[in-house]
């Protein structure tokens, strides 16, 4: 697995501007991401956790 940078976003605001970044995903639960992540099939260079964000919110 690549080396790779972790956020917890705390807003939806929060979470879309880290997005911006080049290379950020999205992670929350349930998601295969860091499965492919060990295969190298995806390598980020950042993750932007969303699973604490309530989907009302969103």
């Amino acid at each position: 697995m690549k080396p790779f940078t972790y956020e917890r976003a705390t807003s939806p605001t929060a979470a879309a501007a880290a997005e911006r970044n080049r290379g950020a995903r999205f992670i929350a639960g349930g998601t295969n991401l860091l499965d492919l992540m060990k295969l190298e099939i995806e390598t980020p260079v950042h993750l932007i956790d969303v699973n604490g964000l309530t989907l009302d919110t969103i």
